[in-house]
C-alpha cells in the first residue's frame, strides 16, 4: 500500500513541475495556475490570504505573483491606507487564461467524479477517511521532523 501511495505522490510531484500551455505560447506552471485560479474565483486577492489558503510562505506566493504580473496575467494595485498590502486582480489576458484553466479543470473533475458516482456511500466515506488519515499523518510527520 505504501508503494502505491509513493507512486501516486511521485506522479503528482511530476505533474506539479510540468507547465501547461494556454495558447499563444503562454505556459503556466501549476503553482501559477493555482494562484490565478484563487484570484479569478475571488477566493483570495492578496498575498497574505493566498499564503494562508495554500499553506506556503508569503515569499513563495510573492514570487509566483511576480511571475504572473510579468506575464501580464495579474494586476497589483495598492490598497489606500495600507502601505504593505496590494490587491490582486486578473488582467484581460489573465481572465482568458483563467477561463481556459477553468474549462480544463472542469473536464478533469468530470472524469474524476464520474468514477465516484459508481461507488456506494460507504466506499466514498472510506476514501475520505483514508485521505484524512494520510493528511494527518503527513502533518504529524512534517511537524515531528528535526
Amino acid at each position: 500500500m505504501m508503494m502505491q501511495f509513493i507512486r501516486v505522490n511521485k506522479k503528482f510531484q511530476k505533474f506539479e513541475k510540468n507547465p501547461i500551455e494556454f495558447g499563444a505560447g503562454q505556459k503556466l506552471y501549476p503553482s501559477e495556475i493555482h494562484i490565478l485560479d484563487a484570484v479569478g474565483n475571488g477566493i483570495a486577492n492578496n498575498v497574505t490570504v493566498l499564503s494562508q489558503k495554500f499553506g506556503i510562505t508569503k515569499g513563495a506566493v510573492s514570487q509566483v505573483v511576480h511571475k504572473l504580473h510579468e506575464k501580464n496575467l495579474i494586476k497589483k494595485e495598492k490598497i489606500p491606507g495600507n502601505a504593505k498590502e496590494v490587491r490582486l486582480t486578473l488582467t484581460t489576458e489573465g481572465r482568458n487564461a483563467f477561463k481556459i484553466q477553468n474549462d480544463l479543470h472542469k473536464n478533469f473533475e468530470r472524469e474524476f467524479f464520474n468514477y465516484f458516482k459508481n461507488l456506494d456511500q460507504a466506499e466514498v466515506d472510506s476514501f475520505f477517511e483514508i485521505m484524512d488519515t494520510i493528511d494527518n499523518f503527513m502533518d504529524k510527520f512534517l511537524n515531528d521532523k528535526p
